[in-house]
């Protein structure tokens, strides 16, 4: 099974965005770190963990590409904040193996070169 988000982002990425942009309360918070936890523990953590790196002005860039009106209304400094909290819990990260692809420079969608070097990536670390 591959899982888009999962309860890691939820918790440590956009839970915490929201509090410090204090957008959730200081309770909302704590409530929400302690269930975490809780769901954490009593999970199996996943064999792999996939993170597609790119630069805030590559993702703006797709969105752009996109044209969802929804994603071309986010602030510039919203995405950098999500894009800091992803680097930073994905430098702490280490319940199980991890591969941190460069998807600006390695594009696996549209590149054969580089799907075949992604999910070789993917192999090694299975």
């Amino acid at each position: 099974m591959v899982q888009d988000r999962t309860i890691y982002e939820d918790a440590e990425i956009f839970a915490e965005n929201l509090y410090r942009r204090r957008a959730m309360t200081k309770r909302d918070y704590t409530t929400s770190r302690e269930l975490y936890e809780s769901m954490r523990e009593a999970l199996r953590p996943p064999d792999l963990l996939v993170y597609l790196r790119c630069s805030v002005r590559a993702i703006r860039r797709r969105i752009r590409l996109r044209g969802r009106p929804s994603e071309m209304s986010v602030p510039v400094g919203y995405l950098r904040g999500l894009n800091a909290l992803y680097e930073t819990w994905v430098a702490r990260y280490d319940l199980s193996p991890k591969l941190v692809w460069d998807s600006e420079r390695m594009d696996f969608v549209t590149d054969l070169v580089d799907l075949i070097e992604f999910r070789r990536a993917i192999a090694r670390l299975l």
